[in-house]
Formats: C-alpha cells, sequence, structure tokens
C-alpha cells in the first residue's frame, strides 16, 4: 500500500489558515480602493458633485461598505485628507451646549487639534499645501467651512450664516497660518489657554452678535 503524505500537525491547510487576517486584508484591501476613488472624485467634481454610490462604482463595491469603513461622505472627506477629527462628530459636539457656548467650543477642538504632542496637527499640512495647490484649496475649503463651520453656524440660524461661517472659518485658518506657518512672535509665544480664551470670544461674536 502506498504510504499516505499527511501535513504535519502543527500547521493548517492554506484555505484554512487565519480567517481574520484574510477578512483584515480584504479590508484594507477595501478602504485603499475606497480612498483611492474618492480622492479622485473630489480632485475631478468636488465635495458637492460627488456622491457615494459614484465612489462605490468606482472602486468597484456596494455603496454601503463605504459607509460601513467611514460612516458618510464627510467622514470619508477627512479620510482623503487625513483630518484628525471626524467633522460630523465635531459638529453634533460643539452645538450641544447651545449657542452661547459655541465659541468655546470651537476655540478648544481647534487648539487641541493643533497643539497636540506640543505642535501642530501634521494633518494641517494641508493648509498650507492649500497656498499652492488650487484642488487642496478646494479640499479645505469643503471639509474647514462646508462640512465643519458652515453646519455650526447655520444650526442657530443667526443673520447672514454664510457670511458668519467664512468670517469664523477664515479667522481659525488665519490663526493657524500666523502661529505656525509665519510664527508671529506674539502668538508664538502665547499660552495656548490665553489664546483659547480670546478665540473663544472673538468666534462667538461672529456666530451670534451683531456683524457691524
Amino acid at each position: 500500500m502506498a504510504a499516505v503524505n499527511s501535513a504535519p500537525l502543527d500547521t493548517d491547510p492554506p484555505a484554512a489558515r487565519r480567517p481574520g487576517a484574510t477578512r483584515s486584508r480584504d479590508g484594507e484591501a477595501t478602504r485603499a480602493a475606497i480612498l483611492t476613488a474618492a480622492r479622485a472624485a473630489f480632485d475631478e467634481k468636488g465635495y458637492a458633485g460627488t456622491s457615494l454610490r459614484e465612489i462605490a462604482r468606482n472602486a468597484g463595491i456596494k455603496p454601503s461598505l463605504v459607509v460601513h469603513f467611514y460612516g458618510s461622505k464627510a467622514g470619508l472627506l477627512a479620510a482623503t485628507v487625513e483630518w484628525p477629527f471626524d467633522p460630523e462628530t465635531v459638529v453634533r459636539e460643539v452645538l450641544a451646549e447651545g449657542p452661547d457656548h459655541i465659541g468655546e467650543r470651537l476655540a478648544d477642538v481647534f487648539l487641541t487639534t493643533w497643539e497636540q504632542d506640543g505642535r501642530p496637527n501634521t494633518a494641517l499640512t494641508l493648509i498650507h499645501a492649500a497656498c499652492e495647490r488650487p484642488e487642496a484649496a478646494t479640499l479645505v475649503r469643503e471639509l474647514f467651512t462646508g462640512c465643519v463651520v458652515s453646519p455650526i453656524v447655520a444650526a442657530i440660524d443667526p443673520e447672514r450664516a454664510e457670511l458668519r461661517a467664512s468670517l469664523v472659518a477664515s479667522y481659525l485658518l488665519g490663526l493657524h497660518v500666523g502661529r505656525y506657518l509665519l510664527v508671529f512672535d506674539a502668538l508664538a509665544e502665547a499660552d495656548a489657554d490665553l489664546l483659547g480664551q480670546g478665540l473663544a470670544s472673538t468666534i462667538q461674536h461672529m456666530c451670534t452678535g451683531p456683524l457691524w
């Protein structure tokens, strides 16, 4: 009788090895495909002109998988630019304490992000790139203003909400450039808590006070 070759007892058939690892690799590949398709679509059509269904079609997957991995279109945009927070979560948290605390909450979110690990978060290098690349400028505007500041201001429904949102976004971005990129002495050396107080009061006025 011919001898029967059997696999060693401490090994598994290839198809049975670590199904969890296989699923993990499949998930990573799906995430990568979604991000590639999203970046191409956002660059070509912008945020408003791009749908999750289109991104899913270009990635060769079902739309439900995009939602599964990234939650929403805003979450997907944040992931494409490696933004350090989820826009929809920030909007909910800032609005949770009512309109009288919007300035304080927004200032806290952005200063905490910028001052992470004692230096500006690396994700905000996109702001620097926006000064040179039109597509980067579009992404900053759509993510920063369209997905975060505008929904917050619109929720309290003040007069000239769109203008107020643009003023707040410009102020926040300008402060970032002055403190970390141009390094104005007084801004760069200011204590973060003190800076946060001034930032909060100015943002609050822009959101709820008279414009002029």
